[in-house]
């Protein structure tokens, strides 16, 4: 596990350093805007709407809305290198351009998917060449198309520079794909190996997130049944709305809202059930109302796992604490990428890469969170049933543990049609010994019988507290012959070493009762007739073993 997390931490710091590349030394422009929306392109081009065009600050493109608009590029110092210009709008964001350079009345046309991608370029743009012959104060007409009001760059750049950015962009993009797949199918593994029905929310959220990056990116235009597929308006609703399902069950499970916070889980608990019909119905329609219904469950939801949150770490909650650090790269970018898109400020330029990013990250922090919980459940769990099988003060196990146990043996025993014997150990005038040297010291003469009969007793065989002073030993392949003679043997080991406690000599003696299973015995039947035999041990003068005949007379042993 370790292995892998640091080969996914080491794939996300490649992808910082992809990052540092930049589309350097691009050319210098000018940038005009025409808002007249009727313009044709004959009238445009011959000039007819020249004193109409805006200019605008900076090279940023936001078409306000769905119908086309027009733009004007005044070129200004070209890049010198022998290869062609390149006019580059990044990112495309949906977008379709139309260009028309000086002398042309047909316009060279990129969009991002479709049979106007250019798939000679990642998709980080959409680039078109420039005529050989260009010069500064030459101008270029743009018509752009958007269906959203998110921001492209418009620059002209040297063919070398479009190439090493087109390489950075296929490198970033590979390594937060990739990264994100194996934090996907790891969680898939953990679900499979671990039948933890959290990991699946989260592979599934995961591979939801990959699929519309994949969409958002661009890198699904190489497949053309999958780009078409892409463009359908439902696919980015149904994608989004489940990731944004899964991700809420998976949080409810991850921080276990239905114990902690069930007033929570209930709201949360509706806004699933209205995704999930929001996803049903957008498999068959989708209209302008599902994206606004879809995004307001998803902020009330989100309000709900805040407060959460909030709850959480005020209660000192580990499990909150993961989610917030794993939560915190994803908030910073999605808060600076609706500033931006709301023009509340200037889009920060790491904004965009960012997400992808922060996604991967949170993806494999929330799955490494889950684990460390989960292997915290499996130590307590362990630790509880350490406490459920073995006595704390004797060591040996405890009468719950070698009662499921005993079943277990006698089945096999039944099954295989060998012996099994099962002995009463009992402590002669234990009472006794607690009155007159106290209660440590009666602890310490059970705590040293059962390590003497232990350490004594062969491998295979069972020991146990069975209750008080009294113990009980599972003899695996014994007649009731057999048993009597180790316990015979057992009792004289442990009888002739009296207890010595701070000078005090404790002598200790030992009764037991013996049976060996009977066809159509069960558990109970054989503990019967054992502690039948322990009475009779007592009954005789202690200090004794005795066995339970066949016939249902009691057979002694000295």
């Amino acid at each position: 596990m370790r292995t892998v997390a640091s080969r996914c931490w080491s794939s996300l710091l490649l992808i910082l350093l992809a990052l540092c590349a930049s589309g350097a030394h691009a050319a210098s422009l000018r940038l005009e805007r025409l808002d007249r929306q009727s313009a044709q392109p004959e009238e445009v081009l011959a000039g007819a709407y020249d004193q109409e065009f805006r200019k605008v600050d900076g090279t940023s493109i936001v078409i306000p809305r769905p119908a086309p608009q027009w733009w004007r590029v005044v070129l200004g110092d070209l890049p010198t290198d022998r290869a062609l210009p390149q006019l580059v709008l990044s990112p495309p964001n949906q977008k379709r351009l139309e260009v028309w350079q000086p002398g042309e009345q047909t316009p060279s046309s990129r969009s991002a998917f479709g049979p106007e991608s250019d798939l000679l370029h990642s998709a980080r743009a959409l680039v078109v060449p420039l005529n050989a012959g260009l010069k500064p104060g030459d101008v270029v007409y743009l018509r752009i198309t958007s269906p959203n009001l998110i921001a492209s760059e418009l620059s002209v750049q040297p063919m070398a520079t479009v190439h090493a950015d087109d390489v950075y962009y296929a490198r970033f993009r590979a390594s937060v794909l990739v990264a994100l797949f194996v934090v996907a199918l790891m969680s898939f593994g953990y679900f499979a190996a671990l039948r933890e029905h959290g990991y699946a929310y989260l592979g599934i959220t995961l591979l939801a997130q990959l699929a519309n990056l994949v969409i958002e990116g661009g890198e699904v235009r190489v497949f053309p049944a999958l780009a078409e597929f892409a463009m359908d308006r439902r696919t980015n609703i149904v994608i989004n709305t489940a990731a944004v399902l899964t991700g809420i069950r998976f949080l409810m499970f991850f921080l276990q809202l239905q114990i902690q916070q069930p007033r929570v889980a209930k709201l949360l608990n509706v806004c699933s059930a209205l995704l999930g019909g929001l996803l049903l119905v957008s498999v068959v329609h989708v209209t302008t109302f599902s994206a606004y219904f879809g995004n307001t469950v998803m902020l009330v939801a989100f309000g709900g796992i805040a407060v959460a949150i909030c709850r959480g770490l005020r209660r000192r909650q580990l499990d909150a604490m993961y989610l917030l650090i794993a939560w915190a790269p994803v908030m910073v970018v999605l808060v600076a990428m609706v500033g931006g898109y709301q023009d509340w400020w200037a889009m920060p330029g790491w904004a965009i890469d960012g997400f992808p990013i922060g996604v991967a990250a949170s993806g494999l922090g929330l799955m490494l969170g889950l684990t460390a919980r989960l292997e915290q459940v499996r130590v307590d769990r362990d630790a509880a049933q350490r406490r459920w099988t073995y006595d704390k003060l004797t060591g040996v196990i405890t009468r719950d543990a070698v009662e499921d146990m005993l079943r277990v043996n006698i089945e096999k025993a039944h099954a295989a049609g060998s012996p099994l014997s099962v002995v009463f150990v009992d402590i002669d005038h234990f009472k006794s010994i607690n009155d007159l040297h106290g209660h440590s010291t009666g602890d310490e003469a059970l705590r040293v019988v059962a390590l003497r009969i232990r350490n004594w007793l062969p491998a295979g065989h069972l020991v146990a507290r069975y209750g008080g002073d009294e113990m009980l030993l599972v003899l695996v392949g014994l007649n009731q012959r057999e048993a009597l003679v180790l316990a015979g043997a057992l009792r004289e080991t442990v009888s002739r070493n009296p207890l010595a406690i701070d000078g005090i000599v404790v002598p200790l003696g030992l009764s037991m009762g013996v049976a060996d299973l009977q066809p159509g015995d069960s558990s109970q039947t054989l503990l019967r007739r054992a502690d039948a035999a322990l009475y009779r041990s007592k009954a005789n003068g202690r200090a004794r073993v005795t066995g339970y005949g066949v016939d249902g007379e009691i057979e002694g042993a000295g």
